[in-house]
């Protein structure tokens, strides 16, 4: 069962969406005239320079602070979307994709994610155009432009489904079951023991609400992402003899020049194309529809400043922090170290450099990374279940949203102790239908996006 589940799955992302996405993103790369490029300058402003500067203080006012004190900000929203994103994929899913599709594989996944970073600034520009006031914040996402802007409440009604069966595979018991992994290997803690801390470490994070998630994954995910790369840096210096061979086998093995044989060498290529490239878009998510879900939260001056903020994730998670795993691996010499994959390998090149230690810092970012994936799913799905129920009255909606949340708490125990190869699996087939119907309202809506573009360039190029 689980084989034809597999089989499944890798007939869904490889040949069909992987084309679909990467086809979609360079089309549209071309349509808005490689912005992500072009507009680096922006970005930029828009992005990191906007943390150290205080543009909103241009509207005077005390009761302009309170409001923002209710509101979400971009940033807060970008860190959410990311802590959706980063998690055990950026350390162990790039172990994976080396192993599987070899050192070239790093390089289809940076092309991956330059071409998908306008499918992610698309998705986030609509969900700030179709987003709708709800109390002191704001709801969108996927299902709203779906069903506003394509008006097919069926298809926005599907991917609100595919999303929260998502939230319980993908965002749930894959990320609780490698945490007590990880702890059983660091510390010999029981996994149940390990799913029960969890779970009540969650539940105390998403029954606060969106606030609440957006001010732990604001904390959070620019700490441990720092204090994660900083190891990986110290890993690479120690090793940085072995650097600049590292980055040529990269792009050597992309194309793999030393293979002798037509035959071999189209293999090849395409082997470590179709790893890189699907590692990538696991690890940013972008065209799954569900980070644009956080980004709709935020209030910022234009939809197209949020956008910027939709490329930079797909920058930090996949060329910034994916890249320090690959780099770390490589130099190390890890990777040639034959039965060794996913974590284990991870684990292998940091214990060359930090020795036993490397265990214990792996368990506990990975507990902080998939925590915070954890809680940011849980608000995805929690839309969902708003968005499926949003005819009914206040009280029915808000009893669903609780039976939600504690089915959710309860699977992450269940993720923990569980062999959960099945759960992958079918997670992968489900990320794939929400993706589908977010992808064809991605193409379809993408001049509107484009307009709300034109204008705010027209609007900043004084």
């Amino acid at each position: 069962m689980i084989e034809y589940i597999e089989k499944i799955g890798t007939i869904l992302w490889t040949p069909v969406m992987l084309t679909i996405l990467i086809g979609s993103a360079v089309i549209l790369t071309f349509r808005f005239k490689f912005f992500q490029i072009i507009q680096i300058k922006n970005i930029y402003r828009e992005t990191l320079l906007s943390l150290f500067s205080n543009k909103s203080g241009k509207s005077n006012a005390s009761d302009n602070n309170k409001k923002k004190k209710k509101e979400i900000t971009p940033f807060e929203a970008v860190s959410a979307a990311l802590a959706g994103t980063m998690g055990v994929g950026n350390i162990a899913g790039v172990a994976t994709a080396i192993t599987a599709g070899g050192a070239g594989a790093i390089f289809w996944m940076w092309i991956s994610a330059f071409f998908c970073m306008i499918i992610k600034y698309i998705e986030v520009v609509l969900a700030q155009i179709y987003k709708r006031k709800n109390g002191p914040n704001y709801v969108g996402g996927p299902m709203y432009y779906i069903s506003d802007g394509l008006k097919s409440r069926k298809a926005a009604g599907l991917f609100s489904v595919f999303c929260i069966i998502s939230s319980f595979g993908i965002g749930n018991m894959s990320q609780s079951n490698t945490i007590s992994g990880a702890f059983q290997s660091a510390f010999g803690a029981p996994k149940i023991v390990t799913g029960i801390f969890v779970a009540v470490a969650t539940a105390a994070i998403i029954i606060g609400g969106v606030k609440r998630i957006v001010s732990f994954t604001s904390k959070c995910i620019p700490v441990i992402s720092v204090i994660y790369m900083l190891a990986a840096i110290i890993v690479i210096i120690f090793n940085s003899h072995n650097l600049i061979e590292s980055i040529k086998l990269i792009f050597t093995e992309a194309f793999s020049f030393k293979q002798a044989g037509a035959g071999i060498l189209g293999f090849t290529i395409a082997r470590a194309m179709r790893f890189g490239i699907s590692r990538g878009i696991f690890s940013n998510e972008a065209g799954l529809g569900s980070a644009p879900i956080a980004h709709a939260t935020a209030s910022p001056e234009s939809p197209v400043q949020q956008g910027m903020w939709g490329i930079f994730e797909v920058f930090f998670d996949t060329i910034v922090v994916c890249t320090m795993t690959a780099l770390a691996i490589l130099t190390t010499g890890a990777y040639k170290i034959s039965g060794l994959d996913g974590i284990n390998l991870t684990n292998e090149a940091f214990s060359s450099v930090f020795g036993n230690i490397s265990d214990v810092f792996l368990a506990v970012s990975i507990v902080f990374f998939a925590v915070s994936t954890l809680v940011s799913w849980s608000f995805y799905g929690e839309c969902c279940v708003a968005y499926l129920l949003e005819n009914k009255n206040a009280k029915t909606v808000n009893l669903w949203k609780y039976l939600y949340k504690l089915i959710f708490i309860f699977l992450v125990i269940i993720g923990a102790a569980a062999n959960i190869e099945i759960v992958w699996s079918l997670s992968d087939i489900f990320n794939v239908l929400m993706a589908l119907p977010n992808i064809i309202a991605v193409i379809i809506l993408s001049p509107a996006a484009y307009r709300e573009t034109k204008n705010y360039l027209k609007y900043y190029s004084h």
